[in-house]
């Protein structure tokens, strides 16, 4: 009241003000009767916090929408201006969301739900907090310390990261991603680690990006638009590739995979991040060779996307034999996270006619194991490769029959008991079956009756009330497919096992 200035440290405020905000609020409800009574009210959810994210939004000049409190004009604060450090100082802002991190974590479900508009004070006041404008002025404080950008960054991810660290309900992450993308966070925080923020910093900041674009294609949209416009961003999200960070690794990796799966339209700008300079160095060629096995699968799974959509990325396996080379080494990877992506990939790359032939041999043999992998996912993957290799068959047709791939198909069919593998396995057969002589193997290996067998064990299940299975169909097709009046034979080369099925 009187202009008295008092410094207090940290360590002197946090636990007088931890204590106030832990005790409930009594506020005074005049409708209960002329006496009134008092009623606990959380503190998130009293007018008094919202009043408190205000005053910091307009000390920190977070838009003109609050600048109208304690009789200011509503143009007195411009959004880019400087803050007024003699109000609130850099170690106040961040004592300010050291207690607003507590009240997150005390209230939860109130904090969250005052995140989900877009225009409210806290989503404006951490879009503030994480602006190139903002961060350049605290750098330029006359602290000088070069732990404040970091740790305000650190502190305002730490809020945004809250929904998905809890069990939030679909509606309310939705509503929180819609609102951090339309303040253009994403993209903030693009700019803030490419240009305000060293190596060691980053991990916290991918790691939000990367959980925002799984919630929403279109912060996708927005990363690679601003990413795609600034040289600075593509030189960190290379160099970021190789960092010492394992975390920081994998989290963009795993982000470049989820743009590689939203639209084909985002390949140029994956190949600007991807493809190294020196042909003998290729980023992809030395990601896939890491001693770690997460980095191993993490671009394994990346690859496979890319291979995904066009043959625009396809062809780089033409120019770069050591990719493909490394990509079918990971097929008899130790690690079993490594071979489910690898035989994802590996499918995808066999789906290409510019892919090597001749280094899609070394497959085959690999591929054929890895039906009997412990992992479903992978021998679904494995099947599904095989049946796409079939489309090489000019090339790999003798090599499929001689490793007895279409065998080990049939036994997986038959008798595997996860009925997603037989599934696979099926349409793996089905798709090979159009090819000259695998028919006759098929006969040869008494397929018509052992799908039979499998078939009429569809048919019980069903008559016993269970759903029909999803292999079942693909079973009925095979069957179809081998009782129907057979051409000749196709010629094949001396050392086949096929022989044609008496008739």
């Amino acid at each position: 009241r009187h202009g008295v200035a008092l410094e207090l440290r940290g360590e002197e405020i946090l636990p007088v003000v931890t204590n106030a905000l832990t005790a409930p609020a009594e506020v005074w409800d005049g409708d209960r009767g002329n006496e009134g009574m008092a009623m606990e009210q959380g503190f998130a959810a009293s007018e008094l916090w919202t009043v408190v994210w205000q005053c910091v939004a307009v000390v920190l000049c977070a838009g003109s929408n609050w600048a109208a409190l304690e009789g200011d004009s509503p143009g007195a604060c411009h959004p880019m201006a400087e803050p007024d450090w003699n109000l609130l100082s850099p170690q106040g802002t961040l004592l300010f969301l050291s207690l607003a991190l507590f009240v997150f974590t005390r209230e939860s479900h109130w904090c969250l739900l005052q995140l989900t508009p877009s225009h409210g004070v806290l989503m404006v006041t951490l879009k503030r907090l994480l602006s190139p404008g903002f961060l350049a002025c605290l750098a330029q404080t006359e602290d000088g310390d070069p732990e404040l950008v970091p740790a305000m960054v650190i502190k305002a991810c730490q809020l945004l990261c809250f929904p998905f660290a809890l069990e939030v309900d679909g509606d309310t992450l939705a509503l929180v991603t819609e609102a951090v993308r339309d303040t253009q966070i994403p993209a903030q925080l693009l700019q803030v680690c490419s240009r305000h923020l060293p190596f060691s910093y980053t991990e916290l900041p991918m790691s939000l990006l990367c959980h925002l674009v799984v919630s929403d294609e279109e912060v996708i949209d927005q990363l690679v638009r601003e990413a795609a416009a600034s040289e600075h961003i593509i030189a960190f999200l290379t160099s970021a590739l190789f960092s010492d960070s394992v975390t920081l690794r994998t989290d963009l990796l795993s982000l470049l995979t989820h743009v590689a799966r939203a639209c084909p339209g985002h390949l140029s700008f994956l190949q600007r991040i991807l493809s190294g300079s020196d042909v003998a160095d290729q980023p992809l060629t030395r990601l896939l060779g890491h001693q770690h096995h997460l980095i191993r699968a993490k671009t394994c799974n990346l690859l496979g996307n890319l291979l995904r959509h066009s043959h625009g990325f396809s062809q780089a396996l033409q120019s770069q034999p050591g990719l493909l080379e490394s990509l079918l080494g990971c097929l008899a990877d130790p690690e079993e996270s490594v071979r489910r992506a690898a035989s994802f990939a590996v499918g995808n790359a066999a789906y290409h006619p510019c892919c090597p032939a001749g280094a899609l041999r070394l497959a085959v043999p690999r591929l054929t194991r890895l039906l009997s992998d412990v992992q479903a996912r992978t021998c679904c993957n494995a099947a599904s490769a095989l049946g796409n290799l079939g489309q090489r068959w000019a090339e790999l047709g003798q090599l499929l029959l001689e490793s007895r791939a279409l065998h080990v198909l049939l036994e997986v069919a038959c008798r595997d008991p996860r009925d997603s593998v037989r599934e696979g396995a099926l349409a793996a057969l089905w798709a090979l079956s159009q090819h000259p002589g695998t028919q006759q193997v098929l006969l040869s290996l008494g397929a018509p009756e052992k799908l039979a067998a499998l078939a009429s064990g569809n048919l019980q299940l069903a008559a016993g009330g269970c759903p029909r299975l999803p292999s079942a169909r693909h079973c009925e097709k095979l069957l179809r497919l081998l009782a129907a009046p057979h051409r000749p034979p196709a010629p094949l080369d001396p050392g086949t096992a096929a022989v044609p099925h008496p008739r």
